[in-house]
């Protein structure tokens, strides 16, 4: 026994080691802060410095001899021939079902093309058809109270010329009068916009149909166009009344990309430079058709192009407005800072 405490006093000393304080006396500070927050790693992000973790590899590695390990190719389950044939029927439901949105169709400006040179191919067929009866008419000019014998009854070339004027015109209504709605319900001031107007907020939010609204339009024409002649002022819109809740409402015009296309191409004015092609103008005509569809596609296009560079410009006013105004100051980075004192710091006891 007392050889072992002999070499037991003997030993190198070994500094002890410290004791973990109870939580009341450790300062806040030293805990993890609950408002602290870490500033996002935008260097790793744009990939400028590497991630503090490393890229998981494709391939994993065993552990006994550092080899990949090559991964097994996963057996998939093939429907058999009878289940096949047995969900036959609900397949061809389901294609019914999603036609025409299962049809695969080209771009719109394709369909456009496609669609506007068809029409025009349509109309010099009927101007030439036409021309062709002229010139044979021609002969019998001075005799044209004579019935022609042989002749048919009924000239297509007429009615196919309206066909065509009122496709280009039902195109042309069809793209001027896609319109979305929105309701401003914080803005109590009228918005500078002829589109807007207040409407009652228990409507639905859904743009009225086509008809109801050339027929409103063109009743407010008619009013306008005798309010005019007498004098008047014209007719002033609707309000909804005060009992109902009033709310802004905006007709935003939204056409589309294959409606606008075509417009470019075969418009109403095309239709009618095509009736007043004859064989003595042709080459002025078709000049004049190449100018129009030319100013027309150039002005569709730059004008979609302000659009977007005017999206561009606002949504970079309020990216530079939010990264310098707005984001420092409602994100700031703070860290908790706490002073603790001790009882024996404020109370003396000998007083």
């Amino acid at each position: 026994m007392s050889l072992r405490r002999y070499a037991a006093n003997n030993a190198t000393p070994r500094t002890p080691r410290p004791r973990s304080s109870i939580a009341i006396h450790q300062s806040p500070a030293a805990s993890p802060s609950i408002s602290h927050t870490v500033p996002f790693d935008w260097q790793a992000a744009r990939s400028l410095q590497p991630a503090p973790y490393q890229t998981p590899k494709k391939a994993r590695t065993s552990e006994a001899n550092g080899t990949p390990r090559v991964l097994k190719p996963r057996a998939i389950r093939k429907k058999s021939l009878y289940e096949r044939i047995t969900s036959l029927p609900s397949r061809i439901m389901f294609e019914i079902a999603m036609f025409p949105h299962n049809v695969p169709v080209p771009s719109p400006k394709t369909s456009a093309l496609a669609l506007g040179v068809f029409l025009h191919f349509l109309h010099l067929c009927v101007r030439v058809s036409q021309s062709r009866s002229a010139s044979s008419s021609d002969s019998d000019w001075n005799d044209m109270l004579r019935e022609s014998e042989g002749a048919s009854w009924f000239d297509w070339t007429g009615p196919m010329t309206l066909l065509l004027f009122c496709a280009s015109v039902a195109n042309t209504v069809y793209a001027f009068t896609r319109i979305k709605l929105y309701r401003f319900h914080r803005r109590h001031e009228p918005v500078p916009s002829p589109n807007s107007r207040f409407v009652s907020a228990e409507l639905d939010l859904e743009p009225p149909s086509l008809v109801s609204r050339l027929s409103s339009g063109a009743w407010w024409s008619f009013r306008a166009f005798w309010r005019f002649l007498l004098g008047m002022k014209p007719p002033a819109p609707k309000m909804p009344s005060r009992a109902t809740p009033r709310v802004q409402q905006l007709e935003m015009w939204t056409p589309g990309e294959l409606e606008m296309s075509l417009f470019a191409i075969y418009s109403p004015a095309h239709s009618l430079l095509w009736m007043a092609t004859t064989s003595s103008n042709w080459i002025m005509m078709f000049l004049v058709m190449g100018i129009v569809w030319a100013q027309l596609n150039i002005m569709i296009k730059y004008y979609t192009i302000l659009i977007k560079d005017k999206e561009i410009l606002a949504a970079e006013v309020m990216h530079e407005y939010n990264e310098g105004f707005v984001y420092p100051r409602v994100n700031p980075v703070r860290k908790d800072v706490a002073i603790m004192t001790h009882e024996s710091e404020m109370v003396n006891v000998w007083e």
